[in-house]
């Protein structure tokens, strides 16, 4: 008997190589089967979900739940968006994040990784450009003490000349056994092709990688060939959206030069959602508009991210895998799609992805529409003896 069987959608499960329309199962916080036409008979609760999407739970790789002052509540936005997992980028450092443990990881239903800043109180306070408080070793030795909630090392807008930053960064994760995020504005001193080429290293993540201040095209929307050099060495390219470092016009043109992103985020702060609707279905609807295929889609949003923080039991619908799912609608209409950092332009697309439900540890959790609720009319008189 399973606790739950979400039935008749289209499941996209790109870690096992499922597209299709089939069931899927759970029993307890677990994934039990994915097959087609599972009795209805053999399961406690029924959700029919015809016409609609099932994929893993969404992981987001690039979010503010701390230390930044725009930075969010994990479950209020990223539950009902489908995202059962997140990554907080760099809001606690290694004096910090104790801190961000206590107040907000420990307390969320929402699957809560950290990329520790390499500066070392994060984004608290005048955030990020203290150089002596860049401890290779300190930011190494947090990382040790907590390798279930730290997944790598975040570096990102110091202000000073150099790579003594990066390289702090690097150092750090290199030590620790991470992976690296950097958002940094190229300046003279710091040059975009020299960060790719000769400071990251294979595994590392770019982010913002379709941002208008640190372009990925020149004037006439190509893209710069150094950008392939470094996938060719194995660096990753993360959307990263934001509230000002996503550009429909640098997207579109490298999209269409066989330049697609590795991880789909949305870089989640209290502007990004008000101003861009910055969130994992909205940030996917756009790659989607911009001419990506769903499967792929959905993998750069799921699998994929889940094995870069290195917890594969995430991000699939694999049998005895954690019962994550995120169940979307493919709506169409006339919808218009706002980027950011050139003056908030909207791109018309004809398609949308809205999240309709999502299951956490296999209890429904967000169900936009009561798919998994029984009828009014099933509730019972009231007592007439109150």
């Amino acid at each position: 008997m399973s606790s739950l069987a979400i039935v008749g959608g289209r499941v996209i499960d790109p870690a096992n190589n499922i597209d299709g329309l089939f069931d899927v199962a759970t029993v307890g916080n677990l994934i039990a089967l994915v097959e087609c036409d599972i009795s209805p008979a053999l399961s406690r609760r029924v959700v029919d979900v015809t016409g609609l999407v099932v994929a893993p739970g969404l992981v987001d790789l690039h979010a503010h739940f701390y230390g930044y002052m725009a930075a969010v509540l994990p479950d209020a936005h990223c539950l009902p968006e489908g995202t059962t997992t997140a990554v907080d980028v760099g809001g606690a450092g290694h004096l910090t994040f104790d801190d961000f443990n206590e107040k907000v990881i420990s307390r969320s239903r929402t699957n809560v990784f950290a990329l520790i800043n390499i500066a070392g109180e994060g984004m608290v306070g005048q955030p990020e450009q203290d150089l002596e408080g860049m401890s290779i070793d300190l930011t190494a030795a947090k990382i040790a003490q907590r390798p279930d909630l730290i997944v790598g090392v975040k570096v990102a807008h110091y202000a000073g000349p150099g790579w003594q930053a990066l390289d702090r960064g690097v150092q750090a994760a290199e030590n620790a056994g991470g992976y690296v995020m950097v958002d940094q504005t190229p300046i003279h001193s710091r040059p975009m092709k020299e960060m790719l080429l000769e400071h990251l290293r294979p595994g590392d993540m770019t982010t913002h990688c379709y941002a208008f201040g640190k372009p990925m095209t020149d004037s006439n929307d190509v893209v710069k060939p150094y950008f392939f050099e470094a996938r060719e060495r194995g660096i990753k390219f993360d959307v990263g959206h934001g509230a000002g470092s996503f550009s429909f016009r640098i997207a579109k043109a490298a999209i269409e030069q066989g330049f697609p992103p590795d991880t789909i985020s949305t870089d989640m702060h209290t502007a990004s959602i008000l101003v861009n609707q910055g969130t994992m279905p909205e940030t996917m609807t756009k790659m989607l508009a911009l001419g990506m295929e769903l499967p792929d889609i959905v993998e750069r949003s799921t699998w994929v991210p889940a094995q870069t923080i290195g917890h594969p039991e995430l991000g699939n619908l694999g049998q005895t895998a954690i019962a994550d799912i995120a169940v979307l609608e493919m709506a169409e209409g006339d919808f218009g799609l706002t980027d950011n950092g050139s003056g908030n332009r909207v791109y018309r697309a004809n398609r949308r992805i809205v999240c309709q439900m999502t299951v956490k540890d296999g209890q429904v959790v967000w169900d936009k529409n009561g798919r998994s609720r029984d009828d009014w009319s099933s509730t019972p008189p009231t007592n007439p003896a109150l």
